[in-house]
């Protein structure tokens, strides 16, 4: 008996490991299209249960799935409808796993391809480590060939328990017995293809029957619920909202099926005409999920209005970047970029505040004006507030090696690139004028009227210039439109700094200051010139990257 469960748990093991093996090479082979046709393809209830199923059917993984759902939603590229429409078609999707464990672990003798698939995945991975797609190949190959020698294994080893095992202990356990004991196992093994695995070699080898194995099935489904409720406990409001749907939807269609569909059981296999228990299982899997959304898809819009009400006291802000799964690059590099965005928004009220500009001032509408507001009424202080925007930038940083070590092709690796730039220059805005504070403050209380007027002046300037540039950097306009203000307002900064530089000039000649006052106007002239400019060369990089963009 020891023997027999420590080669089915070995074989499990090697399982597992293949089919996370084969889930890698594909999702590293098809990852751009698949993420790509996911985002497009979700604009309807239909769509979005569609790019479900098929995207966790391609995977293999509903988890993998999960990941890039979540990661879009976070990132702000698919709203929370068509993020819950995916989750409910993945769930159908996962069960294309049963069929491929069922056909080739059970029914076809595929155990002789085991070492060949095996043998071309490593030869491919070692013959073009520089070469992502054919990698991934070999990475697939290999894992599809590791995921039949597992299975292989699994079926030799538990063929003997039957024999050692008095099955009469299990008779007399109730439907509901099962049903608990299938949410626990996938519970426990976070897994939904090792739950199936399991249940089908018990299955297969008659250690229980098709209806017990049907209430451990319809369990396991509402047991893999857990894994989206666990990584939601401390995750944003959008993660605990899709959680709270995921287990909605599996647990109304898990009790549709226990109460409803498995006392059916036996009549719809004779209606569809199968006789295999192992088929019938995982038809039976399929087809609950199939009903439950067909119920569910006319109704997804109500449901998602309903899910939007929940968890609305939490906190909205920008979830922790280093929280954003890199595996996901396009997502990822959403995300960059709102922090990148809310990064600026820090900067622009910092440097307003060194100025003593207030937002009410600007004349920008409301959309723009809202995050201005909410940022200036920070109640730090001025020190605390720049070393939150270097604490950003540092994680910023830190975020974008992170997502430079995933398998990037040349546009994602461009952008990061770019948004790094940006990064740097907006905070060296901030930093330039940082420096200049306490000069900037004996201007705004020096006892001459003059210099005084050049405090003024500045004041007046950056109030203009702020107000385009938050105009320019925080809401959406053509192109061309962008590069064209974009050198406007270099001009006028250009401009303003010969104005400045002029009237200093003026003032040395005519007395009213000394020489060091003299030395400290050119160099608040120069920082203040500095700063400006690092803003616009931010813009001027953005509109490139936007242009990059919109060629892709």
């Amino acid at each position: 008996m020891t023997a027999s469960v420590i080669s089915f748990a070995l074989g499990l093991t090697i399982f597992l490991f293949g089919m996370s093996r084969l889930e890698t090479g594909i999702h590293d082979a098809s990852r751009a299209r698949l993420q790509q046709w996911m985002v497009r393809r979700t604009h309807t209830a239909f769509g979005s249960a569609i790019s479900g199923i098929f995207t966790t059917a391609i995977l293999q993984s509903s988890s993998m799935v999960s990941l890039l759902v979540l990661a879009f939603a976070s990132a702000g590229i698919l709203p929370l409808y068509n993020a819950i429409g995916v989750i409910l078609g993945a769930n159908l999707g996962t069960t294309f796993t049963g069929w491929v464990v069922t056909l080739i672990g059970f029914k076809l003798e595929l155990q002789q391809l085991a070492i060949p698939l095996m043998g071309s995945g490593a030869l491919l991975q070692m013959l073009y480590k520089h070469d992502t797609r054919k990698r991934a190949l070999g990475i697939a190959l290999f894992g599809l060939g590791l995921l039949i020698f597992g299975l292989n294994i699994m079926k030799d080893g538990v063929a003997d328990i039957p024999e050692q095992w008095d099955i009469s202990v299990l008779s007399g356990h109730s439907s509901i017995t099962y049903l608990i004991t299938g949410t626990l196992i996938a519970g426990l093994i976070q897994s939904s293809s090792a739950t199936m695995m399991i249940v089908l070699s018990a299955l297969y080898s008659q250690i229980i029957t098709l209806p017990d194995a049907a209430a451990l099935v319809i369990g396991a489904d509402l047991g893999t619920t857990s894994t989206t409720i666990l990584g939601s406990i401390t995750g944003n409001r959008i993660k605990k909202q899709l959680a709270l749907a995921h287990f909605i939807f599996n647990l109304v269609v898990d009790a549709l099926a226990f109460i409803v569909l498995l006392p059916l059981l036996p009549t719809l296999l004779q209606w569809v005409m199968i006789s295999d228990p192992l088929y019938g299982l995982v038809a039976f899997h399929s087809l609950f999920n199939l009903i439950g959304l067909i119920i569910f898809l006319p109704f997804l819009p109500l449901f998602s209005r309903w899910i939007e009400q929940r968890f609305v006291s939490l906190n909205t802000a920008l979830p922790p970047l280093l929280s954003i799964p890199a595996q996901v690059p396009d997502a990822a590099i959403a995300a960059l970029n709102q922090h990148i965005r809310a990064l600026l928004v820090e900067v622009i009220t910092l440097n307003m505040r060194n100025l003593h500009i207030r937002t009410e001032t600007l004349l920008i509408d409301k959309t723009i004006a809202e995050p201005l507001a909410l940022s200036a009424n920070s109640k730090q202080h001025f020190e605390e507030r720049y070393e939150a925007i270097k604490n950003q930038e540092g994680t910023i940083v830190q975020f974008a090696i992170r997502l430079q070590q995933q398998p990037l092709d040349t546009g994602q690796a461009a952008t990061i690139s770019k948004l790094l730039q940006i990064t740097r220059a907006v905070v060296y805005s901030a930093k330039t004028l940082k420096d200049i504070r306490q000069d900037i403050a004996d201007l705004r209380h020096s006892d001459e009227l003059k210099i005084i007027d050049i405090y003024k002046t500045h004041q007046q300037y950056h109030r203009s210039f702020y107000t385009d540039l938050s105009k320019l950097f925080l809401t959406e306009h053509p192109k061309d439109y962008l590069a064209e203000q974009c050198q406007r307002l270099k001009n006028i900064n250009d401009a303003y700094h010969k104005q400045l530089d002029n009237k200093t000039l003026e003032l040395a000649r005519s007395q009213t200051v000394n020489g060091e006052s003299t030395s400290t106007l050119f160099n608040i002239n120069r920082e203040i010139h500095h700063s400006a400019k690092s803003l616009l060369t931010a813009l001027d990089y953005w509109i490139d990257l936007s242009n990059k963009a919109s060629v892709a």
